[in-house]
């Protein structure tokens, strides 16, 4: 999913902005420094009584009940005021919008990101929450079923933190939430391209695409559309190509990766792709060491294999690589820098 972030113009935000694309880093701020002096607000008054309500019927004498009430009250408020402390990053599904650019880009005079989501939230996918804005005339209201019917605390958390007034419509905003405010690191190749805004220096362009060169970023300029009120964007050359990719080594494959002997006997014909998936894994921009290569039980299907290459990224962090064969033969077919030949093996 294509997600987009606008950037400032100034001297300060220009640097700034642009050490953090090149830090691989985004900034994930607390609520309170958000534009919208509401975000966060809610009303908890139905949460509130349903819990008196609960109380009543169980018993209000029921010293035992009453403790246990207490303490969930006090579990609930802990819950309520962690939208305080979580990370919040805020992006839109529109690159084009006038207003965007004009309150966000410094007057168009800055840029906007192009993030692919999911890569974007990779290196923290199981910590990450993502979901669409949802805009309303009133604040939203809590109640059991945010709890109970939670799945993985979303409901809640978006009802904290996932509401905005309708007149933030305009923004079509996509919401990264992030345990902990502050600093986050991604895999670079979440931003898939950038767009300048149409009053944006071309020093500040030539600026952008040399200190990022070798990364395959795409670059736009946004313009008018038919001598309308609306934009729309015109892809332009890199002034800078090379041929040197960004963050290219290649990592050593563990003694015990490969092991075309334990395959399964329906896909022994295909043993010669485990090799092929292993130079392809060990040069993954990321990897330290290709740990194992197998055929994929769960995506493969009848005389469709899908490999995986998994390898480590850092002390028991571990990433997989899924591929088809035709997808692990475009990528082999690339690679020009191999120090053994695997076709006869």
């Amino acid at each position: 999913m294509k997600v987009f972030k606008y950037r400032g113009g100034n001297d300060y935000i220009f640097k700034r902005d642009l050490e953090s694309i090149e830090n691989n880093t985004f900034w994930a701020p607390t609520r309170e420094v958000l534009n919208d002096p509401c975000e966060g607000l809610v009303s908890s008054e139905t949460l509130l009584n349903q819990i008196n309500l609960m109380k009543n019927i169980i018993g209000k004498n029921n010293k035992a009940i009453n403790n246990s009430s207490s303490s969930f009250e006090q579990d609930l408020e802990r819950l309520i005021n962690m939208k305080d402390s979580v990370g919040i990053y805020s992006l839109s599904k529109n690159c084009t919008d006038e207003l965007l650019w004009a309150h966000y880009a410094d007057n168009h005079q800055g840029f906007c990101i192009e993030y692919d989501l999911e890569t974007l939230i990779s290196f923290q996918r199981n910590y990450y929450y993502k979901f669409d804005i949802e805009y309303s005339s009133f604040p939203p209201k809590l109640n059991l079923n945010d709890i109970i019917k939670s799945e993985e605390n979303i409901r809640f958390i978006r009802k904290l933190i996932g509401f905005k007034s309708i007149r933030w419509a305009y923004e079509q905003e996509v919401r990264l939430i992030t345990p902990k405010s502050g600093l986050q690191d991604y895999d670079y190749r979440a931003l898939k391209a950038i767009y300048f805004g149409i009053r944006m220096p071309k020093e500040r362009k030539l600026k952008v695409m040399k200190r990022l060169c070798g990364r395959g970023i795409k670059y736009y300029n946004i313009k008018f559309k038919n001598n309308s009120y609306k934009f729309t964007f015109e892809p332009i050359e890199d002034s800078y190509p090379t041929d040197k990719k960004y963050m290219y080594s290649i990592a050593p494959i563990d003694e015990y990766a490969i092991d075309p002997h334990n395959l399964d006997k329906k896909w022994v014909k295909f043993s010669s792709y485990l090799y092929k998936m292993a130079e392809i894994t060990r040069r993954e921009p990321y990897c330290n060491i290709v740990r194992h290569v197998d055929v994929s039980v769960n995506k493969s299907k009848l005389g469709k294999p899908v490999f995986f290459g998994q390898y480590e990224i850092s002390n028991f962090r571990y990433e997989n690589l899924y591929l088809t064969l035709e997808e692990i033969d475009e990528r082999y077919s690339h690679i020009h820098d191999l120090d053994v030949n695997f076709e006869n093996t």
